[in-house]
């Protein structure tokens, strides 16, 4: 069939896929995290021409006029990634994944602020890299996560529960904060467990002293 009808037929059938798993939504659990990056916006390139009834694809598009061959779209990530994958479009590698970010990355990855980039950065560098086969990015954004994973992790277990580590948090991703949060609930209970250890040995040595006393005062 022709590129355009191939194009329409797929968006029909994703919108159908999605109304039937919003239909499910109150019986099964749903990622909403997940459902919000999806909603992450995209550029693209038309690969092939589409006809005016496709239009609505570009909000600034006449609505009558058919997009051709090259047209520059934004589109949400499902919907983009689904568009390339099946060869309707080309995904463009967002500015904050370029080589660039990429050297900053490399060279000091845990003073970024990636959560000003996009509070799901790993997790959509991660899907575009495997879309667009960038061996690169995957290897960068590996590397850049372990090393940020290390620093939060020592800056969970470190801070004190009553400091507001607001500013701490300000830097990273969605993930990396549950991460921290994580790391100070850890610390929490570790730090509980030893108070009450500690406790039940004060209470044994005083124990212990007692019965020495007991003792003596029998032998007088």
């Amino acid at each position: 069939p022709p590129p355009q009808r191939s194009l329409l037929r797929s968006l029909l059938s994703w919108r159908s896929c999605d109304a039937s798993a919003v239909s499910g939504m109150s019986s099964v659990g749903v990622d909403v995290s997940a459902l919000l990056r999806e909603e992450e916006v995209m550029v693209a390139g038309l690969d092939h021409d589409a006809g005016s009834e496709l239009a609505w694809l570009d909000a600034a598009a006449h609505p009558n006029r058919p997009l051709e061959a090259g047209h520059v779209l934004r589109l949400p990530l499902w919907c983009a990634g689904k568009l390339h994958d099946y060869g309707h479009v080309t995904l463009a590698l967002p500015e904050m994944f370029s080589d660039g970010p990429r050297r900053d990355m490399d060279a000091d990855a845990s003073h970024l602020n990636l959560r000003e980039c996009c509070d799901w950065y790993f997790e959509t560098g991660r899907e575009l890299a495997g879309r667009l086969n960038d061996e690169s990015l995957l290897e960068t954004l590996s590397r850049g996560f372990v090393a940020r994973f290390h620093k939060l992790l020592g800056a969970a277990l470190s801070a004190s529960s009553r400091v507001d580590t607001t500013a701490q948090k300000a830097k990273l991703t969605r993930v990396e904060r549950a991460l921290f949060d994580a790391g100070q609930h850890a610390k929490r209970s570790a730090d509980a467990w030893r108070l009450a250890r500690n406790a039940k040995l004060e209470a044994s040595k005083f124990a212990a002293r007692r019965r020495k006393r007991k003792a003596g005062a029998g032998d007088i």
